[in-house]
Order: structure tokens, then C-alpha cells, then sequence
């Protein structure tokens, strides 16, 4: 069993080349809960619902978000109506929210949520959410603004300058008991290569997570979304420079030195190896970690799978 932690785009990839290589029955994965926020009277969940298109073979792969062959009827007569429509919702992918909305209405917990939305999909893997209760990064804009992460990444297109980030309500989340098990069990463990600070870092800051995960230090494994000094994707940049951290496959190693024994890096970066060894004292392996095309995640989970 392979227990994957993950954000949006970077970690969704690697898992799609290790669905070539293992059965997806051998692969659970928990999904950033902290992306979550209500638009247009319905909750939305960006992360777990981009791992819940991939195993359903749904995703559009192009942009590795929404449903492929999507439309967007239900935007357009909102428009008509007034509504400012700056968060991208499909009519297919409205029929995930009104489920998720009426279940939570009814009492439903998100795990539970999950799991029914991923037998109806017909889904080997297991998804969990990294909290079964709210929590929402919150961008702190340079004129004192408190905005939400999306609308920092989508509505303002991560071209605001900002002084400050952090997750409402993380000291207060409720992670649920089976994906600390699966944390506990699995063979391996990898840490995506998805932004480290709104991504990864509101599943590792989660006090019963960061202590399975400091237990099990030994089977984890994580993947650098930094090349050179610069991110692969994203504003993971930017958010970094915030947080006063070096935009560096150093500064990636650093945050995750306490709960990983191995970073991959790029294979350009080998100029990297010794200070992270020396400043961490975690192992480090380069490859080609940059996912151009599907081939390049595959090859990267055979080498993962190969040192087992």
C-alpha cells in the first residue's frame, strides 16, 4: 500500500504514472481539505475532487482540473442574471457539488461523503480528506484584505501582493481515523510535488498527521516542486518568499526534513545534494521530475517502486 499526500496538478500527475504501474486498489491518498470553500451556495472541495475525476477517468487532463468535455451551460444564465461567475464551475462538475451540498445538509461527515461519491465512481482507491470539519487557507493581501486561497489563485490570478498566509480553524481539524491508519500501514508514503505552503503544508501542520508521520519518517518519501530556484507550477513562489523560505529544492527539503527520510530532486540539481544532506540529513535522489508528458511521472514511479 502506497499512501500519497496531495494537492492540486503536481501530485495528481505523479499518481497517474503510478496508476500505470500498481493496481489503483494498492494507492490511498489524502487530499488537502483546506482548498474548500462555498461558491454560489455550494461547497466545493478542488483538491479531493480532482483526485476523485483521475481514478474515474473524468479528469480533463489538459489543465488536470474540472471534467473533460465540460460545459458550462449553468455559468453563462448566472451571468445573464448578474452573478460574477469567476470560479469555473461545469455543468458536469455541478452534479459533484449539489451531492456533496445536500449530504452535508443532512449530517453527512466528508470522509463518508467521499467514500460514497468514490463507490459510485467505481473507484479501487481510497481518498480521504485531510479534515472531516472546515478549514480554509487564508491569503492576507498588502492593503489588509482577508481573502480565501481561490480567491487569491483564481479570482485575482496570484497577482496581488500579499504579506501573509495561514489556515483557519487547522488547530481545530478532525482528521479521519482510517487515513491516519493508512498512514501507519502503508509501505511507502510520498509527499507530492504540489505546492508546498497551500497544498502540502495544511495536511502536514494537522497536529495527529504531522505525529503519524514524524512515527513513520522512515517510509516517506517527497518530491521537490522547485527546480533551480524557481516552482514547476503555481504561485508556490511567491507564497514561499512570504514565509521567508528559500525558493530552492534546499528550502523544499528544510520544511519536510522532520518528517521524510528522502527528497527527489531534479536531476539538474545535483548541485543541491550535498547542502541538503548536510542542512537536513535526508537521502537524495535526482530524476527527472519535471512532467512534461505522461511518460515522465511513469518513470518516476517505476524508480520509487524499483527501491523498495
Amino acid at each position: 500500500m502506497i499512501t500519497f499526500l496531495s494537492g492540486g496538478t503536481g501530485t495528481p500527475k505523479l499518481i497517474q504514472g503510478f496508476r500505470s504501474n500498481i493496481p489503483e486498489e494498492q494507492i490511498s491518498i489524502i487530499a488537502n481539505s483546506a482548498d474548500n470553500f462555498w461558491v454560489y451556495g455550494y461547497y466545493v472541495s478542488p483538491d479531493i475532487d480532482t483526485i476523485l475525476y483521475l481514478f474515474s477517468n473524468l479528469l480533463d487532463i489538459e489543465k488536470y482540473w474540472g471534467v473533460i468535455n465540460e460545459t458550462y451551460n449553468t455559468l453563462d444564465f448566472l451571468n445573464k442574471y448578474g452573478v460574477n461567475t469567476w470560479f469555473q464551475l461545469g455543468d458536469k462538475d455541478l452534479g459533484m457539488h449539489v451531492f456533496r451540498t445536500n449530504e452535508m445538509q443532512k449530517g453527512v461527515n466528508q470522509s463518508v461523503i467521499i467514500n460514497n461519491l468514490r463507490e459510485k465512481l467505481s473507484i479501487g482507491a481510497k481518498i480521504f480528506p485531510s479534515s472531516e470539519n472546515h478549514i480554509e487557507t487564508r491569503i492576507i493581501t498588502e492593503d489588509d484584505r482577508n481573502i480565501h486561497f481561490q480567491e487569491f489563485w483564481v479570482k485575482y490570478k496570484g497577482e496581488i501582493e500579499i504579506k501573509d498566509i495561514y489556515v483557519k480553524g487547522l488547530e481545530k481539524a478532525i482528521v479521519p481515523n482510517l487515513a491516519l491508519n493508512e498512514l501507519d500501514i502503508s509501505e511507502l508514503i510520498i509527499i507530492g510535488p504540489s505546492n508546498p505552503i497551500t497544498s502540502i503544508g495544511p495536511i502536514i501542520d494537522i497536529k495527529p498527521i504531522r505525529k503519524m508521520l514524524e512515527k513513520n519518517k522512515s517510509k516517506c518519501i517527497a518530491i521537490s516542486p522547485i527546480i533551480g530556484e524557481a516552482p514547476v507550477s503555481g504561485p508556490t513562489g511567491k507564497l514561499m518568499k512570504t514565509k521567508s523560505l528559500e525558493i530552492s529544492p534546499v528550502g523544499v527539503a528544510k520544511l519536510y526534513k522532520d518528517i521524510c527520510s528522502t527528497i527527489i530532486i531534479h536531476e539538474t540539481d545535483k548541485n543541491y545534494t550535498e547542502e541538503i544532506e548536510e542542512e537536513t540529513g535526508l537521502d537524495v535522489l535526482t530524476q527527472n521530475i519535471l512532467f512534461r508528458d505522461e511518460t515522465i511521472p511513469k518513470k518516476l514511479s517505476s524508480f520509487i517502486l524499483n527501491r523498495r
